[in-house]
């Protein structure tokens, strides 16, 4: 690897989860890389980008130079390849013809046989901790991967405490050894919650073009087994079953409950994939339900803003990124009490006191019809989603970077 007289210049960064649809991990890169460039300390480096496929345009490397680091896209264009074949048997040959001072790895593995400093982000452990959200041969395949990594890198970067403790017990990785780096929630969110509530004109055209209308309730994120979808099925059919109020004030105008939609956008990542058609159709209410699948970052913003309420029960989750970001856009979201939603939210009032059929469809009626519960939970998420932004974590990513080199050369931190 190069070297830097004061410091890393040349940083390689595993980038293939930025191809094709971003989603957890490839959003969480775009945001990091981006914000990374107005980072001070980070003016001088030059940042290699390492993909599988074909070339693309992105704005890190295609657009006007903003300062800062730059940025080099390098692409193998190895596009059929599997990619976690084409991390651990070819990209170490890449790096070796295109040496760099530290390597980083986005998304809990790294290169088989990688030397030199190294910093891996390992955003939680639900392979260990709920194996049945896998498939056997994924489960495996993950567990084993994110353990060599986290014992083997210089650094482990984490998204929460949580993280952090369970880094230490399951896999025994020094407390020394690991950082916590909270994520950050782009202005888009709030820009796009102002632009709905004053009415501004095409966010109902945007919404038409996705296949949603108002109003709708938004469940986001990836379709897995810990995302209790089944729980909030029934919980929404209970509660268009029971008496309710005719309608609630929110964002959108008065609701009735008549006309509620449920939207779910996100890719079914169900270990059997047909159990999600069973789950609706078997529901009671799927005449409300509108799946969009996959949703292209830049419209996420408005599908945010232009919803009633969001929802995210799960059982685990290494940070919780989508309600952070509804709450942004000026929407309340309901979560569940996963361990990582307390951490990040510890007094949020919009919290399913159980995760059971009975818990959920109280926190749905909460959801709806409590206007002083919802507002508490705007204030209360607007308070914690100010302290998070993207800025303040290339901050922190630089600095954690920084001690991964300086530790990796022999230099302490």
């Amino acid at each position: 690897m190069t070297q830097g007289a004061a410091g890393p210049r040349s940083i390689g960064v595993v980038a293939y989860e930025m191809e094709g649809a971003p989603t957890g991990v490839g959003r969480y890169l775009e945001e990091l890389l981006a914000a990374l460039r107005g980072t001070p300390r980070a003016r001088d480096w030059r940042l290699s980008l390492f993909f599988k496929g074909d070339p693309f345009e992105h704005p890190l490397w295609t657009g006007e130079e903003a300062g800062g680091c730059t940025c080099e896209a390098l692409f193998d264009r190895r596009a059929d390849a599997h990619p976690i074949v084409w991390e651990q048997i070819r990209l170490p040959r890449v790096l070796r013809r295109r040496p760099v001072d530290l390597l980083f790895s986005p998304g809990y593995s790294l290169p088989r046989g990688v030397s030199g400093p190294s910093l891996v982000t390992v955003h939680d452990l639900s392979f260990e901790v709920l194996p049945r959200d896998f498939r056997f041969r994924e489960k495996w395949r993950r567990r084993f991967l994110a353990r060599r990594a986290a014992r083997s890198a210089t650094r482990v970067l984490t998204d929460t405490g949580r993280t952090a403790a369970e880094l230490q017990r399951r896999y025994g990785v020094p407390g020394e050894r690991i950082a916590v780096a909270p994520l950050g929630v782009s202005p888009r969110f709030e820009q796009a919650g102002q632009s709905v509530s004053r009415g501004a004109p095409g966010a109902r055209e945007n919404l038409a073009r996705l296949g949603v209308r108002q109003p709708y309730l938004l469940i986001l994120g990836s379709i897995l087994p810990r995302r209790r979808l089944d729980l909030v099925l029934a919980g929404l059919t209970r509660l268009l079953g029971a008496v309710a109020p005719v309608g609630v004030a929110t964002a959108a105008g008065d609701l009735s409950i008549e006309e509620l939609q449920l939207v779910i956008a996100g890719t079914n990542q169900l270990p059997r994939p047909a159990d999600l058609d069973h789950m609706i159709r078997s529901s009671g209410c799927a005449d409300r339900v509108i799946r969009i699948g996959y949703v292209d970052d830049r419209d996420l913003p408005e599908l945010y803003a232009g919803a009633v309420g969001t929802i995210y029960v799960s059982e685990y989750e290494g940070y919780g990124l989508p309600p952070l970001e509804s709450l942004a856009a000026g929407v309340p979201a309901l979560v569940s009490d996963a361990p990582a939603l307390l951490e990040l939210c510890p007094d949020y009032p919009l919290r399913c006191d159980r995760l059971d059929v009975d818990g959920v469809t109280d926190g749905l009626r909460r959801l709806l019809f409590d206007g002083e519960a919802r507002e508490s939970a705007s204030a209360e998420g607007s308070k914690r989603v100010r302290s998070l932004t993207w800025a303040r974590a290339a901050e922190r990513f630089a600095a954690e970077l920084e001690t991964a080199w300086r530790t990796g050369r022999g230099q302490g931190s």
